[in-house]
């Protein structure tokens, strides 16, 4: 897990790679709800 970064956010691990940049060093992680069908969607993340 060291190419990881672990974050609790509450009752949430988060694991974040190690590589990854965040547009002004934040991410935001929310679950979007389409009919039947949920997911998680990520925000944040620079190209």
């Amino acid at each position: 897990m060291e190419e990881y970064k672990h974050y609790k956010v509450g009752d949430i691990d988060v694991y974040v790679k190690n590589n990854v940049v965040a547009k002004d060093d934040e991410l935001r992680i929310k679950a979007v709800k389409l009919l039947w069908k949920e997911r998680l969607v990520v925000e944040g993340m620079v190209y």
